[in-house]
């Protein structure tokens, strides 16, 4: 179908594909089949480690890559991976440093335990969290008018601060975007011409990947708050979080772009 050529979706995971609550995606499956079907590649796009997305990988049969760490590293098959921006062990070094100055928690500070704990992940899925190249998230625990001081001083040794959904992540600069770009420099579309990008993503930390899009999607959060300003006009909104929100959000774009062959721009969902 010409309306549906070169398109491919690149997709966080927690609070879209994956429901913040569950970590259920039961709910998208409809439409993962759907694009499986018409052979539109779906690319997952997380804060997650490669440890912690390759099974999911497995799990939904996709064979396309998958950019970890917020695009802090490009995982392309079993002999492969692209890091992206800093190293860990680099990032951890600096907030050693700033420890005496702002009270937070790494994912280092914190351990499987306490992982655990903030995630409500098993012990399995913890560890595999914590096998980490790129970046490091933590848990904020000063006051919220410090973090833009925090921010100046990891920016001044070269590294960045993002809002996730759930945590604060520090990594090297690079971002969603950037791995978003990576990706197609290295992929061949099916057809002749470029690809056309879906993004779909629920916090600050996906706008990159939105922004580079041709059909972004924002998902809100379960208490109906977005997590990305509509500073876009070509931002659209889904009906519903999480799952249920990314199956409708994608069933709508097909169906839109299905009858129309709408090439750009905003299409309501």
């Amino acid at each position: 179908m010409k309306s549906l050529q070169n398109l491919i979706v690149f997709t966080d995971l927690d609070g879209c594909l994956l429901n913040k609550s569950d970590y259920s995606y039961q709910d998208a499956l409809p439409a993962l089949e759907r694009l499986n079907e018409v052979n539109i590649p779906v690319v997952l796009c997380s804060s997650k480690t490669e440890s912690e997305m390759r099974p999911l990988a497995i799990e939904l049969e996709l064979k396309t890559p998958i950019t970890c760490e917020n695009g802090g590293v490009v995982w392309w098959n079993e002999q492969d991976r692209t890091v992206l921006g800093a190293d860990r062990t680099e990032i951890l070094d600096v907030l050693t440093s700033l420890k005496q100055k702002y009270a937070f928690e790494s994912f280092r500070d914190l351990g499987v335990a306490g992982v655990m704990k903030a995630t409500d992940l098993p012990e399995e899925k913890a560890k595999r969290a914590l096998n980490r190249f790129a970046t490091e998230p933590l848990l904020w625990k000063d006051s919220i008018e410090k973090i833009a001081s925090f921010r100046d001083d990891l920016e001044s040794r070269g590294l960045t601060l993002t809002q996730g959904g759930r945590f604060w992540h520090v990594a090297g600069q690079t971002t969603k975007g950037l791995a978003m770009e990576k990706v197609l420099q290295e992929l061949t579309p099916a057809s002749s011409g470029e690809w056309r990008t879906v993004a779909i993503g629920d916090s600050p930390i996906d706008e990159s990947m939105l922004e580079r899009a041709t059909y972004p999607r924002i998902i809100p959060w379960p208490n109906g708050e977005l997590g990305i300003p509509l500073t876009n006009p070509r931002y659209s909104v889904a009906p519903l979080p999480g799952a249920a929100g990314w199956r409708a959000t994608v069933d709508t774009l097909l169906d839109e772009l299905s009858q129309s062959g709408h090439d750009g721009g905003r299409v309501r969902s």
